[in-house]
């Protein structure tokens, strides 16, 4: 079977689970060195300044990188805001004479692109390879297969996804504990410099940044503290046990692997993954599934299963 086309909707707010893998022989890590690590997170910061999204979550590892935002619905611009932000896009003198030179159409045609999760992918990841092949004096593709996507259709579901994507150095041995590692966003949110990304509270629910944060590494922890496969690393019972004599009081666990995060291509309700597939065999495109798929008994449904064991960490 052919490999289904991008699910992405414009008619209203979408979050999306993003995930790319570096091309490269097997145990190679190019992005575990501050340099190239940081780049990245910075092309991120500078494209969701520019593109109108928020980003919830990003773990950059050695080879391959997890991202959790948010698109708003496609709307009228005015032409002012494009204009800046045109301006961010394309520096120099002589791109922002072209730009003002633009017609009608190409003023719409770039409003558009500004709404589309794909366009956002292309420049993050097409200005990234350019500053990777001049800073180390290589050539040829940089970034594996198409990136890929998951469609997160739900407000849990968006929750786990950012727990999924935060834990990834702690399933990967790399680190005890999660806001350690400086290539994630929970690094920058113990800091205090996540001032770009959707606030804590605005995704805990809660008000009052502090009271989100606590909330939030109790879930994180709990969560990281029980393997989701055989063998894998966890949160040690020590470290959990530390954390919850400061004050954690919930507990959770996910003991199944989850990989539908990275194949699932829909994750959200039953009802909304129906909705998926009824419209994807509607347009001729999907017929092969006529059910969603539980996941976690129940807990997330999702359109495709996830394949075999080739899934990051």
């Amino acid at each position: 079977m052919g490999r289904l086309p991008r699910l992405k909707c414009s008619s209203h707010d979408t979050w999306y689970h993003l995930y790319a893998r570096l091309a490269g022989r097997k145990g190679e890590y190019p992005l575990a060195d501050p340099l190239p690590r940081r780049q990245l997170i910075e092309l991120i910061h500078h494209y969701a300044s520019i593109y109108f999204c928020e980003v919830a979550a990003f773990c950059v590892m050695g080879n391959h990188y997890h991202l959790v935002l948010r698109f708003d619905a496609e709307r009228d611009v005015d032409r002012k805001e494009l204009r800046a932000r045109a301006y961010t896009m394309y520096r120099g003198k002589l791109m922002r004479a072209i730009v003002d030179a633009w017609g009608k159409g190409e003023w719409e045609r770039y409003r558009r692109r500004l709404f589309d999760v794909s366009e956002f992918m292309r420049n993050v990841q097409g200005m990234y390879a350019r500053w990777y092949n001049r800073t180390y004096e290589r050539q040829g593709r940089l970034w594996g297969d198409r990136f890929k996507s998951v469609l997160l259709g739900d407000e849990r579901a968006v929750l786990d996804c950012v727990l999924y994507v935060e834990l990834n150095p702690v399933r990967a041995g790399l680190v005890e504990r999660p806001e350690t590692f400086d290539g994630s966003s929970v690094f920058l949110r113990e800091a205090g410099e996540d001032g770009w990304l959707v606030p804590i509270e605005r995704l805990m629910h809660r008000q009052g940044r502090s009271s989100a944060m606590v909330e939030f590494r109790q879930l994180l922890y709990h969560r990281g503290a029980v393997p989701t496969r055989e063998g894998q690393a966890r949160i040690p019972q020590k470290v959990l046990e530390q954390e919850t004599a400061r004050g954690f009081q919930a507990r959770g666990a996910y003991r199944k692997r989850v990989a539908y995060w990275v194949n699932g291509v829909v994750v959200g309700t039953e009802g909304f993954i129906r909705q998926q597939l009824a419209a994807l065999r509607e347009g001729g495109i999907y017929r092969r599934r006529r059910h969603p798929i539980p996941q976690l008994d129940g807990v997330h449904w999702s359109l495709r299963a996830g394949r075999g064991k080739r899934f990051p960490s």
